[in-house]
């Protein structure tokens, strides 16, 4: 290797731990101090390069009324895989993963301020398997007689075994109740999971932890066929409310899919009862604080894996059907101060969103190309938009005693934690008060964002989409390179948050689009659903536009440097648009990309996506009278939207990197297109991750990343000063 060339691996490198080491803000939580005074705990993450790992450090400050900083403190490895809080704010307890015996075991312990009064080992109880800590399944509650905890995890399933196994004697017989359950001749037997990112989730049971006999209990009066998550407390602290995800024969992948058919539960005793419809995906169920009103977000189960939803309450003080607090937006509505609101998209809602009155509910949705925050009033059914002075991106982290915490960020922008104090006549937030700010140098480097909308003038149903340039403020005219991206899903959007990969690639001199086609989520559910059956096409040509209009509007951007960077359906673009446009483009980084939708349909956890995306109803087998040319034409429907076919029109060199674990776009896909490339003589590279889908293993990252802003840089003839 070249002097030269190690020269700019090192700046690359010394860039990257400017931006990625970073703090994030993973939560915050107010809870009271003493007489007029709050105080503001927070959770940060950063990653460590040296030992491929992150640290978290905790942070605690004290306002007093007026939201005057009164002090702070700081706490360095705080452990902890799930944190409860009693109400009383007396108990805490925590879930932790220590490595005992040469192996990894849970503990769960029960504290009073400083001091531990309890610890819990699971493995010696061995009722159940691991707690679950997802944010798709996972719970973890006091009672409102801090007696009880109240948490899911893996049902303990009979111990697989081998036909013959040689044991050793037992010294003395054991009891019936010491025996433990085993099944012979099915340790090869297949368990069906949840597929990308929650494999090892076979089966789950509710469980609650009695703190004064110390017993341990999984429910067992929860029907085989539904899979419980997401448990809360009734008011009487002995009934459940929970998310039921309906156990078909055939488990399709449920990361990132609000397609499957979940519902809200009551268990009361041993009855059962389903509170919701079926054909409905249901999550995040959230109590008031005055225990009257169980408020839950849904949606129709259908064909696209991302859609609108509907804001649900239900009344606990009789028999009345659930009501529709905010409705499917299918473009947008007006709301208060004569704003725009376009639906709600949010994967959850804040674990405390209610006022201490129990008359308002504080959420965070994306709205184009931004994330909003807003007020919904739980009587009148109004909202009301909370403003970011600055455009920036807000985000409710906690709502407790009357002041609001928020998560800001946004493109140039790292982590910020703000607080407000709530207002109900209006109802507004009166004033904005920053806690802290992760990085202070950040927004000194000469960057900047746009938002552009663009609407076709077409006949079209749905016309319209968006897109945001990153980068540089200015610079002399045709001297920049520009990296078109788009986001996966295709129903996902890009938000205004701070991505440190779009970060690294903006301080190595790119211009950056990040591209909402029309099928993104944030503006409206006809919006979304316009896609279905137009992949490769639509979406593309929303792409082929966005880039258009920034090299005109920008025009220190160099039309004859233009490069793509996407993963899994952002993949699938840069593949299309190489392949669709070969002329157009300097390099390519696709990063699991869905390269051919037939082949995907066999290997893929969710194969409704490629029956879906293609225009064509999910069937979960071929029916047996269907004929042949039936089946041909579904085939023949998913090869015509799959980039495969454009291969061999490729010109652009491409680096492609896979996960090796990947459930959802397989590995095969990306190495079709690499080895159709490297045939076609095609400058290609391929690298491959012991990782899954997301590609987010810290050494995993560091070394995409680096990869892929050294090829970008090469193949658009940019040397670092």
């Amino acid at each position: 290797m070249s002097s030269s060339a190690k020269a700019q691996i090192d700046k690359v490198v010394n860039l990257y731990k400017k931006v990625f080491l970073i703090p994030s803000l993973a939560s915050a939580r107010i809870s009271p101090a003493n007489d007029n005074t709050i105080r503001v705990s927070c959770a940060l993450s950063q990653p460590v390069l040296e030992t491929n790992s992150k640290v978290k450090l905790a942070l605690e400050f004290a306002f007093n009324s007026e939201l005057q900083r009164i002090f702070e403190s700081s706490v360095l490895n705080v452990s902890g895989l799930l944190t409860a809080h009693s109400e009383d704010g007396k108990l805490k307890a925590v879930l932790e993963d220590v490595p005992k015996d040469g192996k990894s075991r849970q503990f769960i312990k029960i504290l009073s301020g400083p001091r531990i009064l309890k610890t819990y080992d699971l493995s010696a109880h061995d009722v159940h398997g691991d707690v679950y800590t997802d944010a798709t399944f996972g719970a973890f509650h006091f009672s409102p007689d801090n007696k009880k905890l109240l948490y899911v995890a893996e049902k303990k399933l009979p111990k697989c075994e081998s036909f013959y196994k040689q044991k050793p004697k037992p010294k003395k017989p054991k009891s019936k109740d010491e025996e433990e359950e085993s099944s012979r001749g099915t340790e090869y037997v297949y368990k069906p999971d949840w597929g990308e990112q929650l494999v090892g989730k076979h089966l789950s049971v509710v469980v609650i932890l009695n703190t004064e006999d110390d017993s341990i209990t999984p429910l067992t009066t929860i029907p085989d066929d539904c899979f419980p998550s997401q448990v809360l407390w009734a008011p009487n602290g002995e009934d459940i409310f929970g998310v039921a995800y309906t156990l078909n024969k055939i488990r399709l992948g449920l990361y990132a899919c609000t397609n499957r058919e979940a519902c809200i539960f009551h268990l009361k005793g041993s009855e059962f009862n389903r509170i919701t419809a079926k054909g409905l995906y249901c999550t995040s169920p959230r109590m008031s604080p005055d225990k009257k009103n169980l408020i839950w977000l849904e949606r129709e189960v259908g064909p696209a894996h991302n859609n609108v939803k509907r804001l649900m309450c239900l009344k606990l003080n009789g028999a009345n059907e659930p009501d529709v607090l905010v409705d499917l937006v299918k473009t947008n509505v007006i709301i208060a101060n004569n704003k725009k609101f376009y639906g709600l998209y949010n994967g959850a809602l804040p674990k405390r969103c209610w006022s201490d009155d129990s008359k308002y509910i504080f959420l965070s949705t994306p709205q184009r190309s931004t994330v909003k925050s807003y007020i919904v009033n739980l009587e009148t059914k109004g909202m009301t938009e909370i403003e970011s002075s600055d455009g920036s991106s807000l985000m409710i982290a906690d709502v407790k005693l009357g002041v609001v915490a928020f998560h800001k960020m946004s493109l140039i922008q790292p982590s910020q934690l703000l607080i407000g104090k709530f207002e109900s006549t209006g109802p507004s937030i009166e004033k904005f008060v920053q806690v802290l700010t992760t990085d202070e140098s950040f927004g000194e480097n000469n960057l900047t964002y746009e938002h552009n909308e663009y609407v076709y003038d077409t006949d079209e149903p749905v016309k319209e989409f968006n897109f945001t340039y990153f980068g540089k403020k200015d610079a002399p005219a045709q001297s920049m390179p520009l990296l078109a991206v788009a986001h996966g899903g295709p129903h996902g959007s890009y938000s205004n948050l701070f991505l440190e990969s779009y970060a690294l690639f903006a301080l190595l001199g790119f211009g950056i689009v990040h591209i909402n086609y029309r099928g993104s989520t944030g503006m409206g559910g006809d919006n979304v659903e316009y896609l279905l059956g137009k992949v490769g096409e639509v979406d593309v040509r929303d792409c082929m536009t966005a880039i258009d209009m920034t090299l005109q509007k920008y025009p220190w951007l160099d039309p004859k440097r233009v490069s793509v960077f996407g993963g899994s359906h952002g993949g699938f673009l840069g593949a299309q648009l190489t392949g669709q446009y070969p002329d157009r483009f300097n390099a390519a980084v696709l990063l699991n990309p869905v390269i051919d939708i037939v082949g995907m349909y066999t290997s893929t956890d969710i194969p409704d996506w490629s029956r879906a995306e293609s225009g064509l109803p999910f069937l979960e087998k071929i029916p047996y009278d269907a004929s042949d040319d039936d089946y041909y034409k579904i085939l023949e429907k998913m090869m015509k939207h799959s980039p495969i076919v454009h291969v061999k029109k490729v010109k652009a060199p491409t680096l492609l990197q896979l996960g090796s674990k990947d459930l959802r776009v397989p590995m095969s896909q990306g190495k079709l297109w690499y080895h159709n490339l490297i045939t076609n003589n095609v400058v290609a590279k391929l690298a491959v991750y012991e990782d899954n889908h997301s590609l987010r293993k810290d050494e995993v990252a560091l070394d995409s990343v680096i990869n892929s802003a050294l090829w970008l840089l090469e193949h658009n003839g940019i040397t670092l000063e």
